[in-house]
């Protein structure tokens, strides 16, 4: 799972410019490319995936991109296909559109930071499937403070004691054929306090914080499960062991 309401505030940058998630111009590709195909950080032409990367195409399409939220519809359904599960990590994925529109992509990278502010880290090999056992102990998201949605905050590992940590199991709040429920915030409280519960986080002195698609344009884009968040209001959270 991605953080989708941050990828759809960047869409109209993307589509109309080809801007990189952080806002600065880039050329896109004169090529659609195709699924499967790694990018350098400073290049928009494709390089062999065992060699460094920060971006891995889950999803590529040349018919007309849809307009609004939905466009990040197929993103969704294709990065849970590629990678293996649709799980809370630390990955992100960005849209890419071509200037005249004849093509568009979804490349998914492993943000450094909650809202990528601090860049992607650098990959080596593809990722294909890296999520079919389970979320493995670096790609888990854990922060040295309470999370913070208004702010860009940078990840600690997972594998050190730690004071706030995304819970990896996304626990659907809703159905995708229903409109958005006035009561999207009930579910998702109660979704992450029993995901908690069942992951065996609850416990004296931790609070379990919810987040998700919080408007009916969010709902639109396919979204029904919560980012569910554990902080350690004393002391620390044990660090994870691989």
């Amino acid at each position: 799972m991605t953080r989708w309401w941050r990828a759809m505030a960047a869409l109209a940058c993307l589509i109309a410019s080809g801007c990189s998630a952080g806002g600065g111009a880039a050329t896109v590709a004169s090529g659609v490319g195709q699924v499967g195909d790694c990018y350098p950080a400073t290049s928009t032409q494709p390089v062999d995936c065992s060699l460094a990367h920060v971006a891995e195409t889950v999803f590529v399409s040349q018919s007309a991109l849809a307009r609004g939220t939905s466009a990040l519809a197929p993103c969704r359904t294709a990065q849970a296909q590629f990678l293996g599960q649709d799980f809370n990590t630390r990955f992100d994925v960005q849209l890419w559109v071509a200037s005249d529109q004849s093509w568009h992509r979804c490349d998914v990278s492993l943000r450094t930071s909650t809202q990528s502010g601090s860049g992607y880290q650098t990959l080596t090999g593809s990722l294909k499937g890296v999520l079919e056992r389970g979320v493995s102990v670096p790609l888990q998201a854990c922060l040295a403070e309470p999370y913070d949605a208004a702010s860009d905050q940078t990840y600690v590992s997972c594998a050190e004691p730690h004071v706030a940590q995304q819970l990896v199991a996304a626990p659907a709040i809703g159905t995708l054929k229903e409109p958005f429920p006035a009561d999207v915030a009930g579910r998702a409280a109660k979704a992450c306090n029993a995901t908690a519960s069942a992951a065996d986080m609850l416990g004296r002195h931790r609070s379990v914080e919810a987040f998700y698609p919080n408007t009916a344009d969010t709902w639109a884009s396919g979204e029904r499960t919560a980012d569910c968040w554990v902080t350690a209001d004393e002391g620390t959270l044990p660090a994870l062991s691989p």
